[in-house]
Order: C-alpha cells, then sequence, then structure tokens
C-alpha cells in the first residue's frame, strides 16, 4: 500500500508546500498531500529506522509509521515542524518492536540484506554510520543520525528523543567523541597491525 504510494507521489511534480502545510492539508482529507510527505520521507524514516532494526524490520516499521501518522493526523499540531513528529512516532514504533522481541526472546536469523547501498541510502550510510551504530547507545545513535544524516535541528532532535536541548547537545558531543577517539584506534590499527 505505501510502495503504490511512494510509486505513485514520485511521478506527481515536486510540491512546494512545506511539510506543515501538507499536513495541514491532509488533516482536511486531501490524500494527495499526505501522498507527498511519504515520498519525501520514506527513505529518511527508513534510514532512521536501520539504526534500530534489521533491513526487514525496518521496511515493516516505515510502514506502520506512515500508516499510524495517516491515521493520527488530526493529532499533529500544525504549529510545530512535522518531521519530529513523524520521527517521534518512528522510533516509539521501534522501540516498541524491540521490546516485543525481546520479551518473546527470538532467535534473529542473520539478516542477509545486499552488501549493495541502496539508491535510497547516500554513500554517507557507510563505515562510520557502522561504527556509530556498534559503539554508540540506540540514543546516541540516533540523535546522531537526526542532526547530521537527516539534518534536523537540535531543538527538533530532542524533541523525537523526548529529552532536554542541553541534554542533546550533550549527547551528540559525547557520541562525537567517543567516534573520534574510535576511529583513532582503527586508524592506529589499520597503519601498525600486529
Amino acid at each position: 500500500m505505501i510502495s503504490a504510494t511512494i510509486n505513485k507521489a514520485s511521478i506527481t511534480k515536486n510540491s512546494c508546500e512545506s511539510d506543515e502545510e501538507l499536513a495541514s492539508l491532509a488533516r482536511s482529507g486531501q490524500i494527495r498531500a499526505f501522498d507527498e510527505l511519504v515520498r519525501r520521507h520514506w527513505a529518511g524514516i527508513r534510514r532512521f529506522l536501520l539504526g534500530y532494526l534489521s533491513h526487514s524490520a525496518s521496511d515493516d516499521i516505515a510502514q506502520e509509521t506512515f500508516l499510524r501518522a495517516y491515521r493520527k493526523i488530526e493529532q499533529y499540531d500544525g504549529t510545530r515542524p512535522f518531521l519530529p513528529w513523524l520521527f517521534t512516532i518512528a522510533r516509539r514504533l521501534a522501540l516498541n518492536e524491540i521490546r516485543r522481541k525481546n520479551r518473546k526472546n527470538e532467535v534473529f536469523l542473520p539478516d542477509h540484506s545486499p552488501d549493495k547501498v541502496s539508491e535510497t541510502e547516500p554513500l554517507s550510510f557507510g563505515p562510520l554510520w557502522k561504527l556509530a551504530k556498534d559503539q554508540l547507545s540506540a540514543n546516541a545513535y540516533a540523535a546522531l543520525r537526526l542532526h547530521y544524516a537527516e539534518d534536523l535541528s537540535v531543538e527538533d532532535v530532542a524533541r523525537v528523543l523526548g529529552k532536554g536541548k542541553i541534554a542533546t547537545k550533550v549527547m551528540l558531543h559525547r557520541a562525537r567523541k567517543k567516534l573520534a577517539s574510535c576511529s583513532e584506534q582503527l586508524k592506529e590499527n589499520y597503519e601498525n597491525p600486529a
């Protein structure tokens, strides 16, 4: 359903309206406005979810994110930015999925996703992001992803994570510092193998 929306929406010309204007139009029942929001933000939401979930689960949760946003669009506060609201939904659904899997104590099969980067993911979704995902907490990784890859302001990242602006700045600073330290260690090990 969502993939049909993405394909159909990508055929239409790019909209000049802001996300907030499109959300307002969607609230008034204009489905094409919501289709445009899906087209604009599908790839970013999916990339963000990859920080929490496997490829297949991130596809499912991305779809659920947009379905939930569509069903709850009347709850969106049009005076606030739309994108943090959408990322908040995605993050909560991802955390719920992680909790559900942990309660079931599922055995995870290896993710046989292609090694090749898909067209919707920028080349920057590479070794440094993998290092960040492996070395940082889920919140720190999410903060970095939202701020640097998805270009959200610190205030918007704080809203998505449910934290204060200063706490978010501290989290970003510590995450960058930890990554710098890890990358230096990797560089030294690469240049001076044992």
